[in-house]
């Protein structure tokens, strides 16, 4: 009897295992078309992954190509080859926005203030002082920048701009650590007022930036009228192209007014007013650009009269055709009285009523996309320290390293030296610096 049990105990699972045999089979089976479908849907998916990359990819081209700044930020300027024809290289582009600068003295409104400085960085080498130089001269490895900045737009309608630089310290004079700090109000789309210490808006030289400027530092009557570039007060900063008529497109003009130009020693208790007006044809690869300043200045000990004017007038003009690159400036005013220090440092040169005029003459030519050369012709008429005429001609070669880096070469033929602010007074200057 329990033979009989245990047989037909068997019997019965093996009968169940046949019977559940088929059905994991097809279980597995099912499960495999879910995986093979699963896995041409993914292959689908990549597939549309792929023409949607490169779709974009060609319309954010497009849109790069067809793109123009607004009136209120930039104008971009169009370049044209010898030949009247634009270039099919970007670099023809790059090449014109660097000679003209369209956005040169604009206000901060496009760009966005973060947490993040800007920082520069300017390593040099001079070597070789000019004839009677070698008190005025500074050999061997120097910095002659370290700079950082902080600057975009904080608001819907507010603005601000900070710069830290620390080379004076390393020379000796902490009292010029700040650079820039001012604070922006955005009127409408054309119109800023900005309020406190920052660039001076006169001619070119003194707006142009460091970081890009090809010669070693600006011309001689920048640092004999507008030592250290800036000056505290208010300006207000616009633009024409509202009135949207040919005659007024691309003008912007500045008008304000200024303690004046040294900060410590310029505290005659009068303001020193401004005004300049800057038109850029673009289709000429053109920029013209008028400025004038009319103020009073202060007189040494013992010297009394009216004739303490402090009025300067200035013509700057900038020109880019293909490879080749044209820039002039010409400045003429009161010969300035005293010297950019904490304590007023009377120039030996000065007497009332004296002239003195200044000014470049700049061209380059570009070698390939990223090797340049060029020269420069720069005067000065009365140096206010010697009653002089200072004559310089240097010529020399820049390359961009890399995106933000930049390494030049000078050297320089001057018949005597300069003594105000940024003066190279060396014939060969090394300058390697880098924007992050």
């Amino acid at each position: 009897m329990k033979g009989l049990v245990l047989i037909s105990l068997i019997c019965s699972l093996a009968i169940t295992a046949r019977a559940q045999r088929p059905n994991s089979d097809e279980r597995i089976r099912e499960l495999e078309r879910k995986l093979d479908d699963a896995t041409r849907r993914i292959e689908q998916l990549v597939g549309t992954v792929e023409l949607l990359r490169t779709e974009m990819s060609q319309l954010r081209s497009v849109q790069a190509e067809a793109k123009e700044p607004t009136a209120s930020s930039a104008t971009k300027v169009t370049s044209t080859s010898t030949s009247g024809t634009r270039e099919p290289d970007d670099s023809t582009d790059s090449f014109t926005e660097r000679l003209i600068e369209p956005e040169l003295g604009g206000d901060e409104r496009d760009a966005k203030l973060t947490p993040r400085p800007e920082v520069f960085i300017q390593a040099r080498y001079s070597a070789l002082p000019i004839r009677d130089a070698e008190s005025a001269f500074e050999p061997n490895l120097s910095l002659t920048r370290i700079e950082t900045r902080w600057s975009g737009r904080v608001g819907e309608r507010l603005g601000a701009g900070l710069e830290i630089q620390f080379h004076p310290a390393l020379d000796g004079s902490p009292e010029e650590l700040v650079n820039d700090a001012f604070i922006e109000y955005y009127l409408n789309d054309h119109v800023s007022v900005r309020v406190g210490q920052f660039i001076k808006p006169f001619g070119f030289d003194i707006q142009q930036s460091s970081g890009v400027r090809e010669s070693p530092e600006r011309a001689i009557f920048a640092g004999y009228f507008f030592p250290g570039q800036r000056d505290r007060g208010i300006s207000l900063t616009g633009d024409l192209d509202f009135l949207k008529t040919g005659a007024f497109k691309n003008i912007r003009y500045h008008v304000g007014a200024f303690n004046g130009n040294r900060f410590f020693t310029d505290n005659n208790r009068q303001a020193n007013y401004l005004v300049r007006i800057r038109k850029i044809f673009t289709e000429a690869n053109f920029a013209l650009g008028f400025s004038a300043q009319r103020g009073k200045q202060l007189l040494p000990v013992g010297v009394s009269g009216n004739n303490n004017d402090e009025n300067i007038v200035g013509l700057d003009f900038q020109y880019a055709r293909g490879r080749v690159g044209l820039r002039g400036e010409f400045v003429r005013g009161n010969t300035p009285s005293t010297l950019l220090g904490l304590e007023p440092e009377f120039a030996t040169a000065f007497h009332p009523g004296a002239r003195s005029s200044g000014g470049h003459l700049f061209t380059t030519y570009r070698l390939n996309r990223r090797d340049n050369i060029y020269a420069r012709y720069d005067a000065f008429n009365h140096d206010p320290v010697t009653n002089r005429n200072v004559r310089a001609f240097n010529f020399g070669y820049f390359r961009p390293i890399g995106e933000a880096s930049r390494l030049s070469f000078d050297y320089q033929f001057k018949n005597r030296p300069s003594f105000n602010d940024d003066a190279t007074n060396g014939r060969l200057n090394i300058t390697w610096g880098i924007e992050f």
